[in-house]
């Protein structure tokens, strides 16, 4: 300020509020108003959705003013009070969490053990604390009791129907050593669904039991309708899946890989229905081609005929699993092979 003929002349006022009062103020004075059908607010929420905020705010903390800074994030039972659809979408917000910083939470909820190392597990058992080293361990210290052909599984791998259950044991076996070892010790176990529509359901009951989940779907409009099911309800993601494709084909199933000459005579001796029509060499999927054959030999065509025709080429095939692939159709399933490699070796990894 100057002075001017006895007189004090202001030029400038400034007026601030320091960072730690305007933190206080806004503790007091801000409301958080949640509407998930209803707009109410927060303190007035369940304890789910409180947890969940309070989750959702450390995220942005740490995004925003880690600045290179490192965190240990402690959780308490993450899954109390949760919705279980709510209880997938924490485990993703943690997920990205650990990412960057160091998370640890106590829980009593199989989704969030980690399969991928199980000796990032730390048991707590009688006053001590130890890593894991086996998932039966946690199995038991949970309570989760895995059935029969569980007991002893790492990876789940789930088909559509009790005839691709058996003929992928033996093809799988046959093309690959290291998967006929795990399937043979139990560290692979396939299981089928009996209809497509049961995928979300079988996947949650496997997850219950502590195994990892990889899927081999018809390509069709059941197979992909069941998958993305189980995808939007974060039971699957699109590395645990392989549909069974052929080139060239709108819409394929496991029967369309195999080479006709596997099942021709068998279809002939037992039905008095040929294959060589052209009616069965469109690019339409297998099941369709052959009701159209039946029905062009005036025979009768319906589920019960299906099931039984693929139950007596999946046991052929059982029986002698070499040379039945087509070679211009078999892609999807040496992709398989590949992949259920790659996860076993990522599983003897994290031992």
């Amino acid at each position: 300020m100057k002075r001017f003929s006895g007189v004090w002349r202001i030029s400038d006022v400034q007026v601030q509020i320091p960072s730690e009062a305007r933190f206080q103020a806004l503790r007091r004075s801000c409301e958080i108003i949640i509407n998930d059908g209803t707009p109410t607010l927060l303190q007035y929420k369940g304890d789910g959705v409180q947890s969940l905020a309070a989750l959702g705010i450390m995220r942005h903390a740490s995004e925003k003013s880690a600045h290179g800074k490192n965190f240990v994030i402690a959780i308490e039972e993450p899954e109390s009070h949760l919705h279980p659809s709510a209880i997938h979408e924490l485990r993703d917000v943690i997920n990205e969490l650990s990412g960057n910083h160091q998370v640890v939470l106590t829980t009593h909820c199989p989704l969030f053990v980690d399969r991928a190392n199980i000796s990032n597990n730390i048991i707590v058992h009688g006053k001590k604390a130890r890593p894991a080293k086996k998932v039966q361990e946690i199995r038991d210290i949970l309570g989760v009791r895995a059935s029969d052909n569980l007991r002893n599984a790492e990876i789940v791998l789930l088909v559509e129907g009790e005839d691709d259950m058996v003929a992928l044991n033996s093809l799988l076996s046959h093309a690959s050593k290291k998967i006929k070892t795990a399937i043979d010790n139990g560290t692979i176990a396939i299981d089928f669904l009996a209809g497509g529509t049961n995928l979300a359901y079988k996947v949650g009951l496997i997850r219950d039991a502590l195994c990892l989940t990889h899927c081999y779907l018809d390509d069709d409009k059941c197979g992909h309708d069941s998958f993305e099911k189980a995808r939007v309800q974060g039971l699957l993601t699109d590395a645990d899946v392989n549909f069974s494709t052929c080139e060239g084909m709108p819409e394929a199933e496991l029967e369309d890989l195999y080479d006709r000459s596997v099942y021709i005579d068998l279809i002939k001796n037992l039905y008095r229905v040929t294959l060589n029509s052209p009616k069965f060499k469109t690019n339409r999927k297998w099941s369709n081609r052959m009701r159209d054959v039946f029905r062009q030999h005036g025979k009768r065509w319906n589920d019960q005929v299906e099931m039984e025709i693929k139950a007596k080429i999946a046991e052929l095939i059982s029986k002698s699993p070499e040379n039945v692939l087509n070679e211009q159709k078999r892609t999807s399933f040496d992709s398989l092979v590949i992949t259920l490699e790659d996860r076993l070796s990522e599983l003897n990894r994290s031992k």
